[in-house]
Formats: C-alpha cells, sequence, structure tokens
C-alpha cells in the first residue's frame, strides 16, 4: 500500500529537487560573479545528498 502512495508522489518529489536546485543555483550566481554553473551543480547536489542521509539518520 505503501509503495503504491509513494509512486503518485515520485514526480512531485522529483520537481521539488528540481526546485531546490534551480533556487540554490539563482542564489550562487547572484553571490559569484562569473558563476560556473556546472560545478554549482555539483556542490548544490552534493549538499542535498548529505542533507538527505543526515535527515534519514536523524529519524531512523
Amino acid at each position: 500500500m505503501q509503495q503504491i502512495e509513494i509512486n503518485r508522489y515520485r514526480k512531485e518529489i522529483k520537481d521539488d529537487v528540481q526546485s531546490l536546485v534551480e533556487k540554490y543555483r539563482r542564489a550562487m550566481d547572484w553571490d559569484i560573479p562569473g558563476n560556473d554553473d556546472t560545478k554549482s551543480d555539483r556542490l548544490i547536489f552534493s549538499a542535498i545528498r548529505q542533507a538527505l542521509d543526515e535527515v534519514e539518520k536523524s529519524i531512523s
């Protein structure tokens, strides 16, 4: 039952993560002249993964 429910939310979760990446990319673009978006994206993804790990540990 839970698997069926999470399948309904997969696109929404993906869209939320995409919005997070775009939010922090814009912030980096504003703060860093000549920002390298590819490098920023890698750093943002790494930070999101680390945050996910920390949240998962805190609720497990």
